[in-house]
């Protein structure tokens, strides 16, 4: 796990979470406190406390995607955070499932190719087809540090079924996202660092297909002493 951390480290220094679960609608209200805007004074300010010990010792990133039908609505989410305490990296994984699902360990064959959407640094991708569709990409910057939630992990690919299709995860030293696929196949979200040491950046692709289905995406980076 020590190359991951100075992966994990190196993606974060290069400029590249959050709330519980969405909420029933997660589109009727997005909140402000979830990507709050930040003045270029408070970056500015930021600048170069990663490798200071007076400076931010803890950060990470949480991924939340989220499909809701007139039926059912299912939820995948991840959380990578990094404290820096004393020169000691200690990455720390979680995994946070909808209630009643279970989190499977899979085989390098099993897990899901990741989408080959070109560019790099932050990508936002929304692809729609159909009617009475809604769909958000969201990402933010938070000063507070966040609760460690979800089921703790190590590096390697994850799986759960949940009530509309399967959530996929993986962990590794080029890739660390999750996708929400639907069990129709119309529906694919996915969050990730992408890249050799995370060098291409985040991508939140949201591709949707078919009629009144709703989609989001969230990310946030969160930075705390």
């Amino acid at each position: 796990m020590n190359n991951l951390h100075s992966v994990w480290l190196a993606s974060l220094l290069t400029g590249l979470a959050g709330p519980a679960l969405a909420l029933p609608d997660p589109l009727a209200h997005l909140s402000e406190s979830f990507a709050p805007q930040l003045e270029d004074s408070a970056l500015a300010n930021l600048r170069g406390r990663y490798v200071n010990s007076q400076g931010i010792r803890y950060f990470g990133i949480e991924f939340i995607s989220t499909l809701t039908t007139a039926q059912a609505q299912q939820t995948a989410a991840m959380n990578l955070t990094l404290s820096v305490i004393q020169n000691n990296p200690k990455l720390d994984i979680r995994i946070q499932n909808d209630p009643g699902s279970t989190l499977k360990s899979q085989t390098q064959e099993q897990a899901p190719a990741a989408s080959n959407i070109n560019g790099s640094g932050l990508v936002q991708v929304l692809q729609l087809q159909g009617s009475g569709n809604s769909a958000v990409n969201q990402t933010g910057i938070a000063l507070n540090a966040q609760p460690n939630v979800g089921q703790s992990v190590v590096a390697g690919n994850y799986e759960s079924q949940g009530a509309l299709g399967t959530a996929s995860y993986r962990i590794s030293g080029n890739y660390a996202g999750l996708q929400l696929n639907s069990a129709d196949g119309h529906v694919l979200l996915e969050q990730s660092l992408r890249g050799d040491n995370f060098s291409r950046g985040l991508l939140q692709l949201n591709r949707v297909r078919g009629d009144g289905l709703r989609a989001l995406n969230q990310t946030r980076i969160w930075l705390s002493r």
